[in-house]
């Protein structure tokens, strides 16, 4: 979907070529790394770099998800997208970047995105309201625990589906990749649920 939906986990897949330096071997044959850039004035990063190491340990079989995943970045926002997959074809390995977000932590969505996922935004306490009588948008205030959860438990989950999804040539459809990514985070949801909490603290009721 289009960054004027401003969804919170499309994803943008490019097909393009990276150069290499040398003639080593890719980085997602060695291993993945870190790295984050500045979110810029009047946006925030809702994770840390540390949270995305713990939340990795709390997901069984990662390492057959992460599969020539070259780096993990938190980046620069990026028009109304919140995270994104790329995969490099001449190295065949792949990044996830999620995205800064605006520093009040409040978002409008439109109706269909936010049906599909309002049983998630209920479970981790998210405050919404239509943003107007028609409900042509709906707004979502998430607090800064709430914001780490969804992006770490859904929009981290969506795009690593779509790297495991890639890695395994299971989707060539672009539509039906985004279904994949998003029925993979969706399953993994409840599982990983308990040990979130337990790893990070309750999103629920947080201020």
């Amino acid at each position: 979907m289009p960054p004027t939906f401003n969804r919170r986990t499309a994803t943008r897949v490019q097909n393009g070529k990276v150069q290499r330096k040398n003639r080593h071997r890719p980085t997602g044959h060695n291993g993945y790394v870190f790295a984050r850039e500045s979110p810029g004035r009047g946006f925030r990063h809702v994770v840390s770099l540390e949270d995305v190491r713990t939340f990795i340990d709390l997901i069984p079989d990662w390492d057959r998800y992460s599969e020539r995943l070259a780096r993990i970045v938190l980046a620069r926002p990026t028009d109304g997208w919140d995270a994104a997959h790329e995969f490099y074809f001449r190295e065949e390995t792949g990044a996830i970047y999620l995205y800064a977000w605006s520093e009040d932590l409040w978002v409008e969505w439109f109706p269909d995105y936010f049906d599909s996922h309002e049983p998630i935004l209920q479970a981790l306490g998210v405050s919404t309201s239509p943003a107007d009588p028609k409900r042509t948008r709906v707004i979502c205030r998430f607090t800064d625990a709430q914001a780490r959860a969804f992006m770490l438990l859904h929009v981290f989950l969506h795009e690593l589906g779509h790297h495991y999804d890639h890695i395994h040539q299971k989707h060539h459809n672009r539509s039906r990749g985004e279904d994949y990514a998003e029925r993979f985070a969706n399953d993994r949801f409840a599982s990983l649920f308990p040990a979130y909490v337990q790893a990070f603290g309750s999103p629920v009721g947080s201020g």
